[in-house]
């Protein structure tokens, strides 16, 4: 039998036709997924759920232990998107997925975020110091410093389960690409990546040297952020989307900036009359992004 909230649903468009009537914050949807409120106080209403491994990434067995592996359809479907496209660049590298949200999101003891379907945690990609892809560890998530060399942080006072980790480094380049390929996907509207700012240095001067498009690289400049309130995020990329403009109409409420190159999608309901991408480049290109304070 269909869940309750979808056969809700279709008894309301049966005996409405489909009026708008129907329509309003937890009643009618288009059957995805619904992420409610603020990021750190919301809910999630018919979740994706990530798969433990896929084309380019796994879900180590640390956070497979958790289940934190439900987001919002757009979100979890662009994370397997951009680590197949690094796959695909190279067979060797694979993506290492933490937390999204719990099944019907909330709050945690491990996030003061995370409730509502729209924040991943993505473990760095790594290479051993000859450049030779490694494959995310399965307890440790590893610290860096501005250098992409790993250290044992105050929060790994333990130590790491893994023996060889002072081989590792971080994976400049593909963690540039996996970036790279979130903001120039069209189906969702990177608000935050929040990372240290000595990795966000080195990966910009990275996409830099390798002539990445500049409107990409002004777009990673404005998002990737080093968070005032909280953690330097020197061990993982925490990585936050806005509302769908779906979800914004069933009660998804975003906090912080709207960024010049996403305010059309704010400005008009229904579907979409432009190209996002195109958009972000203009915006980023001609218009100048705007600058605020983080907000977390």
């Amino acid at each position: 039998m269909p869940p309750l909230a979808t056969r809700l649903a279709l008894l309301c468009a049966l005996l409405l036709g489909g009026s708008p009537a129907c329509a309003g914050p937890n009643l009618w949807t288009d059957l995805g997924s619904v992420s409610t409120d603020k990021s750190n106080r919301g809910r999630l209403r018919s979740p994706a759920r990530l798969p433990l491994r896929g084309s380019g990434f796994r879900v180590p067995k640390r956070w497979q232990e958790r289940g934190f592996q439900y987001g919002t359809d757009e979100l979890v479907a662009a994370v397997q998107r951009a680590a197949a496209r690094v796959h695909a660049a190279d067979r060797r590298a694979t993506l290492g997925v933490a937390d999204f949200s719990r099944n019907r999101g909330g709050s945690s003891k491990w996030h003061n975020s995370h409730h509502s379907g729209r924040d991943v945690d993505i473990i760095f990609y790594t290479t051993d110091a000859g450049g030779k892809p490694l494959p995310p560890q399965d307890l440790d998530m590893m610290t860096f410093d501005d250098d992409g060399k790993p250290y044992v942080g105050k929060r790994d006072k333990d130590g790491y389960h893994d023996p060889a980790w002072a081989v590792r480094r971080f994976d400049v380049r593909r963690n540039w690409e996996f970036i790279e390929a979130l903001l120039t996907d069209p189906s969702i509207r990177l608000q935050w990546v929040f990372v240290s700012d000595g990795l966000k240095a080195k990966l910009l001067a990275w996409a830099r040297r390798k002539q990445r498009p500049q409107w990409v690289i002004a777009y990673a400049d404005m998002v990737l952020r080093q968070p005032a309130d909280s953690l330097p995020h020197d061990n993982h990329f925490h990585v936050r989307v806005y509302c769908s403009r779906a979800d914004r109409f069933h009660g998804c409420v975003d906090r912080g900036p709207v960024w010049q190159h996403e305010k059309k999608t704010f400005k008009y309901d229904g579907p979409e009359l432009y190209d996002p991408v195109t958009w972000r480049r203009l915006a980023s290109v001609e218009l100048g992004l705007w600058r605020t304070g983080s907000s977390r």
